[in-house]
């Protein structure tokens, strides 16, 4: 379970975009840390670029964070010269104990939002971050379940049912909440499918595997496919 859920924000510092007020308003019950990350070039010294951009880069970072803060949100902010994005992002995460970290996109309305929920281990930490996405708006959850069982599976019923009765239980109202069971053969190609209709998706991290280690991970391609603000729950560290 999580305990005052933190979530990261990787913001790229050196073309700053400031948050839509609609995810903003979302986020509103969790504490935010935003990490302006700088990308240095191979060719480039990380020192040499700080001492060149460090002050428009630390304003732009504080005008974002500055949103958030103006909101009533918790918010720190971090500024990062880095090579390597990713080893940037999960250091600063385990830095500051960060339970989630966002992939920003295009935002419209946030009136509907695709939960995918794989690995049992890490479900009520992602639906503990639903319960308070929820409870900060009025928007309508699809509970997707993303394992290799067959369609209407006993298995995947139960699953899903178990997931929903557990938000009904913390005050959510059970007509905001529907469920999909993909099969194993289509379960990736029907949740991109599926983000596609959503406004935002919230998805559980995994263990890596060999193709999400050449392509890409899951939320990374349910992105790049959608444009959509992509929520990704860590696993406990």
């Amino acid at each position: 379970m999580l305990d005052d859920p933190t979530l990261l924000i990787p913001v790229d510092a050196s073309e700053p975009d400031d948050p839509a007020l609609e995810l903003v308003e979302l986020l509103r019950p969790l504490r935010i840390v935003v990490l302006g990350y700088y990308p240095v070039p191979d060719q480039a010294a990380p020192q040499q670029l700080s001492e060149e951009y460090e002050d428009e880069a630390t304003a732009a970072l504080e005008a974002c964070a500055r949103r958030f803060a103006d909101a009533g949100v918790e918010v720190e902010s971090v500024l990062v010269f880095t090579r390597d994005r990713v080893q940037t992002v999960d250091r600063v995460g385990n830095e500051y104990g960060c339970d989630a970290v966002l992939t920003t996109g295009a935002v419209g309305s946030l009136n509907h939002i695709l939960v995918s929920l794989k690995d049992e281990t890490n479900m009520f930490r992602v639906l503990e971050v639903v319960r308070l996405v929820m409870m900060a708006g009025d928007p309508e959850v699809t509970l997707f379940h993303a394992e290799s069982v067959e369609r209407g599976s006993a298995r995947s019923e139960l699953y899903l049912r178990g997931a929903t009765d557990w938000l009904v239980d913390r005050g959510l109202d059970r007509d905001a909440i529907t469920w999909v069971e993909p099969t194993a053969e289509t379960q990736e190609s029907e949740l991109r499918e599926l983000a596609g209709d959503h406004d935002f998706i919230v998805l559980g991290e995994s263990e890596p595997s060999v193709r999400e280690r050449v392509v890409g991970d899951l939320s990374n391609r349910v992105h790049d496919r959608t444009g959509k603000p992509v929520l990704t729950v860590r696993r406990e560290r």
